[in-house]
């Protein structure tokens, strides 16, 4: 009987210290609940305070940017351009060169691949209208006016020298603008320019992008292939006469080298967006060179450095 009685007793002291446990337990952690003979666990959100790490911290780890940051490529003393390279043409020799692969608007100098994508594409006695919406809409000060008829041959004259955009878009325009701006980028691939696009024949576009990289290629591809491009573009001046399909005209050189001894060709461009642009190709001690610059301050200064630094490198 005794022996009943402790055991009594034990169920009765375990009893109390359960109800005691589950008391505690309920006062002490609310996100538990009893139900019944079941102890279930109530879900409840973590809340992490930004005291957690620190009010610096805290935004760093939580900060999502929805907006890239650009890429900010600074400038050296000297050559004021982004990015510019110097090669021998003939070798394919990169003699001094900055950000070469950087993608970059051109502007005019897209002129030049407008130039041999429509002499290949089209024969070069094909004439070609100016039309009245595109003497209205481009911006031009060649003196080119609607109604008046070009060959193609002559159409160059005022594309390369002058920067004629309004002889840019004739010439695009000629038979289908779009297909032709895919062959212009189509060429450009093909003469070794993968970073090349056209969003327009002229340059005025900022999506007219390219790399040092991709002119100097061109540069290679003009005077082995296209030699007749490049002698248009050294030509200081040229006068058409008065015809039955157009006016009077004089087509002036704006390349700042034209009239160097030893100039071969190039081309220059300007647009807000792209700054100045210019390829120059000249001849020095023997060798053939190419000075690309993009997105430079002064494309003349630029240029002239970078040729008496290479004059250094090779006499």
């Amino acid at each position: 009987m005794r022996r009943n009685y402790l055991i009594a007793l034990d169920c009765i002291c375990l009893a109390i210290i359960v109800l005691a446990f589950t008391s505690y337990i309920e006062q002490n952690h609310p996100a538990v609940k009893n139900d019944g003979n079941v102890i279930q666990s109530v879900d409840t959100p973590l809340v992490v305070s930004d005291e957690f790490y620190g009010e610096e911290e805290y935004k760093a780890q939580n900060e999502i940017s929805t907006t890239p940051k650009p890429t900010v490529i600074p400038k050296k003393p000297g050559v004021t351009a982004v990015a510019f390279l110097v090669g021998d043409v003939v070798s394919g020799e990169i003699l001094i060169s900055r950000n070469m692969k950087a993608r970059l608007p051109v502007a005019s100098m897209s002129k030049l691949v407008t130039a041999f994508a429509v002499t290949d594409h089209l024969p070069v006695d094909t004439q070609i209208t100016i039309t009245r919406e595109e003497a209205s809409s481009t911006l031009d000060t060649s003196g080119l006016m609607a109604g008046e008829n070009f060959t193609v041959s002559e159409f160059l004259y005022p594309l390369l020298l002058n920067s004629s955009n309004l002889a840019a878009e004739a010439l695009a325009s000629s038979s289908d603008r779009s297909k032709f701006l895919e062959l212009m980028s189509s060429y450009a691939w093909e003469v070794g320019m993968p970073s090349t696009f056209f969003a327009d024949p002229s340059g005025l576009s900022p999506q007219n992008v390219s790399t040092a990289s991709d002119f100097f290629a061109l540069a290679r591809y003009l005077l082995e292939y296209r030699p007749d491009i490049l002698k248009i573009t050294r030509i200081p001046t040229i006068s058409l006469a008065t015809t039955s399909d157009h006016g009077a005209h004089e087509f002036v050189s704006i390349h700042p080298f034209v009239n160097h001894p030893d100039f071969i060709g190039g081309k220059t461009g300007h647009t807000r967006a792209a700054k100045d642009t210019m390829l120059t190709i000249l001849k020095v001690a023997d060798r053939t060179i190419a000075i690309v610059v993009l997105a430079s301050d002064d494309r003349k200064s630029d240029t002239q450095m970078l040729l008496t630094e290479v004059e250094k490198l090779i006499k």
